[in-house]
């Protein structure tokens, strides 16, 4: 009997194919989109976006602009900032992860590290790696730089050194130099004094009320749950075909294209008052600006629920039975979740995840979302983001009714 039971199960699962796929196609996938990511923050898949201001412009800023070029772990952006302060503008919109400013000469002490890291707290480990790659390259390929600072630190705060010991240091120093710029692959640990800092980090990003954290995922939990809760709503659709209510609904003329449109705008008030209520609980419990512009944010707000209802009618329209909508949209939700920044912030996935990315509604949502509460983007920025989700969401609705229409005629 027992026996028997399990052969009946194994039939019923081998028979449904979507069963199949979420029993071990699913968590395959999950595991190695998840194991893609969090392989790159660890090793050197993990490439951060920098931009590089080079105001000091002599023998040895050159020679460190040259070392992080070549370096796997940064990716140099081909933005040309002109000053610091765009530099920072930069770091600020999200356009670079990081910024690497040398200012100074870096083997003369002075009152100000001659290297400034900028960084946006909305990504807050890209400054700290940063700050790690610049400290070991400086070891690595400039350590007379580090040496000669120390020694002039050493010089002007501690013991005066004497012509002789000068012009001994010098040249052993132009020897360090010469040697690091022979050998490239020189393993060498020189580190800074800690009297006399070779780089100093600075966060940009302007303080709106909340920490970047809680804004990134009020976003990314939004466009998480309106995938799912229009998904659950629009399968009503199924039903409604399966008993031969939607026949009877679009009896008359046009009737179809009314009741898509009915039931596009319903889910779409839906999940805008899904999405107003987690924003009401991110803004009185932490903080969220979401008041500061009420009016992009609400756009913003509709265009996002406008794709997720016109995506959750077009798999219900293309799915004959409701087991197979629910199956296929939790196979979408979550692998578009996944790859589309909804559980791991998009800038900590490799390069080649992270252009897939641009392809998901999540990841348009998301950035959407920070750029209008945490960067205070403008306005045309935000509604360029409102205009491809609302587009996404309206020809999504659209291939609903071709596909519902070809169906009614076949």
């Amino acid at each position: 009997m027992i026996v028997a039971v399990m052969r009946v199960m194994l039939l019923a699962l081998a028979r449904d194919r979507g069963a199949l796929v979420m029993a071990f196609a699913l968590p395959a996938a999950i595991y190695l989109i998840f194991a893609s990511i969090f392989s790159g923050t660890a090793g050197e898949q993990l490439q951060l976006s920098v931009a590089l201001l080079d105001q000091a412009k002599d023998d040895a800023s050159r020679r460190l602009v040259s070392a992080l070029s070549n370096d796997p772990r940064l990716q140099i952006a081909t933005l040309q900032p002109q000053s610091r302060q765009d530099l920072e503008l930069a770091v600020r919109r999200g356009e670079i992860d990081a910024g690497i400013v040398i200012r100074d000469d870096m083997s003369k002490l002075s009152n100000q590290a001659p290297i400034l890291i900028l960084g946006d707290v909305a990504r807050a480990v890209a400054a700290p790696i940063v700050n790690g790659r610049v400290q070991k390259i400086l070891g690595e390929k400039l350590p007379d730089a580090v040496y000669r600072r120390a020694i002039a630190d050493l010089d002007q705060n501690f013991a005066p050194l004497t012509a002789q010991q000068r012009a001994r240091a010098d040249a052993v120093l132009q020897a360090m130099a010469e040697k690091a710029r022979q050998d490239s692959e020189d393993e060498g640990s020189a580190q800074s004094d800690a009297r006399a800092p070779m780089v100093e980090m600075l966060e940009v990003a302007r303080n709106r009320g909340a920490d970047a954290a809680v804004v990134y995922y009020a976003g990314a939990v939004s466009i998480l749950f309106l995938l799912i809760s229009a998904s659950q709503g629009a399968m009503l659709l199924i039903e409604e075909r399966r008993n031969g209510i939607l026949d009877r609904l679009t009896s008359s003329a046009g009737g179809l294209a009314k009741a898509v449109t009915g039931k596009f705008l319903f889910l779409t008030l839906q999940g805008a008052a899904q999405v107003g209520i987690i924003f009401i609980v991110a803004a009185s419990v932490y903080g969220v600006a979401v008041l500061a512009r009420p009016v992009e944010w609400g756009l913003l707000t509709l265009a996002a629920a406008a794709m997720s209802s016109g995506a959750a009618l077009l798999l219900c329209a293309v799915c004959q039975t409701r087991q197979q909508a629910q199956t296929l949209s939790s196979f979408l939700v979550l692998v578009l979740s996944a790859v589309g920044g909804s559980m791991v912030p998009i800038y900590l996935m490799p390069q080649w995840l992270q252009k897939v990315s641009l392809f998901t509604p999540n990841a348009w949502a998301i950035q959407a979302y920070q750029d209008l509460l945490w960067r205070d983007a403008p306005m045309a920025s935000v509604l360029s983001y409102a205009a491809m989700l609302l587009g996404a969401g309206l020809a999504t609705a659209a291939l609903a009714w071709f596909f519902l229409l070809r169906e009614r005629r076949s």
